[in-house]
């Protein structure tokens, strides 16, 4: 079953919140709790939208601001999340276009104390962009009309295009979970208008075992294709009463498909399929325009007959080969999702934090964050570290959204008996600003390093006074790291425990709030 976020995305946009709905459902499915609340809520932090999930009793309902999101009690007493806006003494439930006015007796009866609210953070993720596509869709249809009407023929004629396009997209959507629309809001509405019509139930059922090798859908695409690729070529020919004459008696044929298929639909699945139904419509309206337009005799060559089965006979095979691929990465799709889950799963990753000894990390100067913070992450990293970089960028995501929850602690490693005067003054200055200049200066200045990694470049921006107290601390740090063998850097420590070698650094982000909450 496909979760639908409208509640949600209206809730946002009433808030002027805005999200890229296509990340958020591509995140929200690789929570190990999805389709959970906490998942939901665990996404909107994720991607930086500020929001608070709180228990409320029914006795503070107006203490709510004029929009938020709560559980409310359904039918047969089933909890449901729902968007809901104050007006005056009366509660709005919007669920996609439906609203289902509610008094103050009425909301406090079905409360369920569960409360959702968002606010506009600083920062934000904007809405994706698509004018590519849409770009390219729009060169390649006014590329394709302007060929169309350099061709021979009537207007009339080149109309019989239309069917074939609408054909095609319609098919294409009824491979919705091939073609990956399967979050289509649109579609999905059409699909699902009342409860006896379902997509998904007929297009996915294999009752009859001739669905398992081959199924209404790909049939009417590969209909749809040949007659599209077809009615180009005999067009290109100036043979188009030879490809209207293959066409009627193959629409004639198809008749008896398309009543199998309502019978289907009908009596078998007992769903009715909406798509399915427009695709019947098209080939019908394909028919009527035959007859009615180009009423030809069966006159018809073999010639003819052999350019058409060949295109035919080309889609099919292409076809079979590219629904192959789509099976194969829609496969890999889902094994990286359930993969995923696994490794974002917080009590596995506890498990194998806690799997190694605690070590007694050397202190450091270099405090980040909620000094009172009883979660503490520590990175041992050096400047002249390539790998460093994204680790250092890893750890200032974390402390953007988590500042006053979490301490981040940061020990640069060095060897001042080896280390060229220039890299020892590099770290000597960045121990300066720290303790002079506090912990932004600090961030941007080591930011400012990683992404020139140029000393002249950093010393005439950054050039502070030398001063040498601070090289008995990187003295102490580089013998607790040769004495504990932790010769490489970066390395990250979460409360003392190694962080797993087996997870990417990447991941650490999802554990966060777990670990705020967790205590050991």
């Amino acid at each position: 079953m496909i979760e639908n976020y409208n509640y949600l995305y209206q809730y946002l946009h009433k808030e002027k919140i805005n999200i890229d709905k296509k990340e958020f459902e591509f995140q929200i499915k690789f929570h190990p709790d999805y389709p959970s609340f906490l998942a939901l809520v665990d996404t909107l932090s994720f991607l930086n939208i500020d929001n608070d999930a709180i228990r409320l009793p029914s006795s503070e309902i107006e203490l709510l601001p004029e929009r938020f999101m709560a559980f409310l009690k359904e039918e047969n007493n089933i909890p449901r999340l729902s968007f809901i806006e104050k007006k005056g003494k009366e509660y709005i439930q919007i669920q996609d276009k439906t609203t289902f006015i509610m008094s103050q007796q009425e909301i406090e009866a079905r409360w369920e104390s569960i409360v959702l609210l968002v606010e506009k953070s600083e920062v934000e993720r904007t809405k994706s962009s698509n004018k590519l596509s849409w770009i390219f869709a729009l060169s390649f249809l006014i590329t394709f009309t302007l060929v169309l009407f350099g061709l021979e023929g009537s207007l009339q004629t080149k109309l019989f295009f239309l069917f074939p396009i609408l054909g095609m997209l319609f098919s294409i959507a009824a491979l919705k979970d091939l073609f990956d629309t399967q979050q289509n809001e649109l579609l999905n509405s059409f699909c699902n208008m009342t409860s006896s019509t379902s997509c998904s139930a007929v297009v996915g059922s294999v009752k009859w075992k001739i669905f398992e090798i081959i199924n209404f859908s790909d049939l009417s695409l590969v209909f749809f294709t040949s007659q599209f690729l077809g009615f180009l070529v005999f067009l290109f020919s100036g043979d188009v009463i030879g490809y209207f004459i293959i066409q009627k008696i193959v629409l004639l044929s198809s008749i008896p498909v398309l009543l199998l298929s309502v019978y289907y639909q009908r009596f078998i699945e007992n769903k009715w399929c909406p798509i399915c139904l427009a695709i019947i419509a098209v080939i019908f309206l394909e028919l009527g325009y035959v007859i009615i337009f180009q009423n030809s005799y069966f006159a018809i060559s073999s010639q003819i007959i052999v350019v058409f089965a060949f295109i035919f006979v080309s889609i099919v095979f292409t076809w079979l080969a590219f629904k192959k691929l789509l099976i194969r990465q829609k496969d890999l799709k889902e094994g990286q999702l359930k993969a995923i889950r696994f490794e974002r799963n917080y009590s596995i990753f506890k498990n194998s934090l806690l799997a190694k000894q605690k070590v007694q990390l050397p202190k450091s100067l270099i405090l980040l964050g909620n000094k009172e913070s009883n979660t503490i992450i520590t990175l041992i990293s050096s400047p002249f570290c390539g790998h460093c970089k994204g680790s250092h960028e890893i750890i200032e995501g974390i402390l953007e959204k988590h500042h006053n929850n979490i301490l981040i602690q940061v020990i640069l490693k060095t060897n001042l008996e080896t280390e060229s005067e220039e890299g020892k003054e590099l770290c000597r200055n960045l121990m300066f600003i720290y303790k002079y200049h506090g912990e932004e200066a600090f961030l941007t200045a080591l930011r400012s390093w990683f992404d020139n990694i140029s000393l002249n470049e950093w010393f005439d921006l950054y050039r502070t006074n030398l001063t040498l107290e601070f090289d008995i601390m990187f003295d102490n740090q580089h013998k607790w790291c040769e004495e504990n063998e932790y010769n490489f850097t970066p390395s990250i420590f979460v409360n003392g425990y190694e962080y797993p070698k087996v997870y990417d650094r990447s991941n650490l982000p999802f554990y966060i709030n777990e670990l705020v909450e967790d205590k050991f």
